[in-house]
């Protein structure tokens, strides 16, 4: 008969073979991916979609506590390959709210650190909103900045630039006018400094958990053959369009 021990040792052994799996995912033929890479940076370098899916928090849900903010990066098969943690005090989350600085960790799939973001705090008041737009630093390895997602004043509709670590324009996203209305999907378009359309961020309507302000979850597209550090610059940007978009406050 197994002992309740052995029991627990080769479960923990079959959940770090599924884990050891879902990290060796194949690169698909045919992509050049530069060498050296982690793995978790290697197999983005593949890809041309990435989804986000936001962790339901049914504590914060119930109770309105702004917790820390938590989600899956997946491929178009659903498969997660990384995973993204806020990293934000508790005070600060509670009198914030969405406007909160804040630190997001992105590692691969056995928790090594692959990218940071890094929010500062800038005012989000009406009227001084053209003198504080948002901004945030995205490193990669942490600690060495790859580049900046700064948000553009526009009248109408949300509208960014992406910088790289040179300063140099490599991308804008350009939202709808009429961005928040609700029950439907809302794209954000994705230029070269050429103004030429390289990939769509994708606002997905979540239904029910979108009414309750539970969770967001985005599809970004992007050229396969884009340079890996470029395809964590857009995906950066995704988590800025949320918190200044999406991101409601629970205590409201």
């Amino acid at each position: 008969m197994t002992s309740p021990e052995n029991i627990h040792v080769n479960v923990a052994m079959q959940q770090q073979g599924a884990m050891q799996q879902q990290n060796q995912m194949s690169i698909p033929q045919g992509v050049m991916v530069p060498q050296g890479l982690p793995p978790g940076l290697a197999y983005l370098g593949a890809l041309d979609e990435v989804r986000i899916h936001q962790h339901l928090d049914v504590l914060e849900v119930m109770v309105g506590w702004e917790r820390n903010n938590k989600y899956r990066l997946c491929n178009n098969q659903e498969q997660q390959f990384m995973y993204a943690k806020e990293d934000t005090d508790c005070c600060t989350r509670q009198f914030c709210g969405p406007a909160r600085p804040f630190v997001m960790d992105i590692t691969d799939n056995n928790m090594q650190p692959l990218i940071r973001l890094d929010r500062p705090f800038r005012c989000q008041a009406s009227f001084m909103w053209c003198c504080y737009l948002q901004e945030m630093d995205i490193q990669s390895p942490p600690g060495v900045s790859i580049g900046t997602v700064k948000q553009m004043w526009t009248p109408w509709k949300p509208k960014f630039e992406i910088l790289d670590s040179q300063g140099q324009q490599n991308f804008i996203i350009e939202g709808e006018c009429c961005f928040c209305c609700p029950c439907r999907d809302i794209i954000f378009k994705v230029m070269d400094p050429k103004n030429e359309e390289v990939g769509e961020i994708i606002k997905h309507w979540g239904g029910c958990r979108e009414i309750l302000g539970a969770v967001n979850d985005f599809k970004i597209t992007f050229p396969a053959q884009l340079d890996v550090f470029k395809k964590a610059l857009l995906m950066g940007a995704v988590f800025l369009i949320d918190f200044n978009y999406f991101e409601r406050n629970r205590n409201q």
